[in-house]
């Protein structure tokens, strides 16, 4: 007896590092990947993984603004799911099945010196700066190959804050309700780009800030052309399977039935 109950606790313990492991991991891949195609922090307020699934469920997300802006966040998402392949992780790189990314908010901002706060994303940046004398650069590491099957992109709102003229902003919010699906996406940096892209097409924004979104049309005119049509109903009816995916895998995660057993043997 003694015995089955060291074992039991062994199989509890490994189940405990996997699962542990396994947030870890994720986790870093997430804000080391967000960090590496827009040279900015991002914030996650609650992580979701089952031990024996490959779906993620991320509450609270955020994408903070530079230094000398009032406003902290960019990017406002209070969901995001996604399904990857695990295994390709320890390849060097990512292939994502699935992405549901609900953005609530984008923020775009200009501050008091009469900087925008999107020319500091590195997508927008790079863009921005061809054409351009090159400036040296350090050579970075090559970034890992990313492949995302499909996105489910959905946006709420978009805001324009202009500080630039006094301490209180001129304010202007776009309610642009958008719920597309996209396929096939190999850069992270273009979806960065596609965010931007569909947000302020749906607004006077770039006018307003005198910000250049034609090149970044340019840029993502091949995802741009993978939009589905009823993309609302694809949207809803993918997110709908994979929040209902994630609450069964959820439910499984831990092996439920199996660590029940082993406390029963235990006492």
């Amino acid at each position: 007896m003694k015995k089955l109950g060291i074992i039991a606790a062994i199989v509890v313990a490994v189940f405990a590092l996997l699962f542990l492991f396994k947030n870890i991991l994720i986790k870093a891949a997430v804000e080391g990947g967000t960090r590496k195609a827009t040279g900015l922090e991002l914030t996650i307020e609650d992580m979701d993984v089952g031990l024996f699934s490959s779906k993620v469920d991320i509450t609270d997300m955020r994408l903070l603004n530079p230094a000398g802006f009032p406003d902290k966040v960019m990017i406002d998402i209070p969901k995001f799911l996604v399904d990857v392949e695990l295994a390709s992780f320890f390849k060097g790189g990512a292939h994502v099945e699935t992405i549901v990314l609900d953005l609530k908010e984008l923020m775009v901002v200009r501050n008091k010196d009469r900087k925008l706060n999107l020319s500091a994303l590195k997508s927008v940046s790079e863009k921005q700066q061809k054409g351009r004398k090159p400036v040296e650069q350090k050579e970075e590491k090559k970034a890992p190959q990313v492949v995302i099957d499909t996105l489910v992109l959905k946006i709420g709102k978009v805001t324009y804050k202009d500080y630039s003229w006094s301490t209180k902003p001129f304010t202007k919010t776009f309610n642009i309700g958008i719920n597309e699906v996209y396929r096939n996406i190999t850069d992270p940096k273009k979806l960065v780009n596609l965010i931007i892209v569909r947000a302020l097409q749906k607004t006077n924004i770039a006018q307003l800030a005198n910000f250049d979104l034609d090149t970044l049309k340019a840029d993502v005119g091949d995802t741009l052309k993978t939009v589905e049509k009823a993309a609302t109903e694809a949207g809803e009816k993918e997110l709908e399977d994979l929040e209902k995916s994630a609450t069964e895998e959820a439910e499984k995660a831990v092996g439920k039935d199996v660590i029940e057993g082993l406390k029963k043997q235990l006492e």
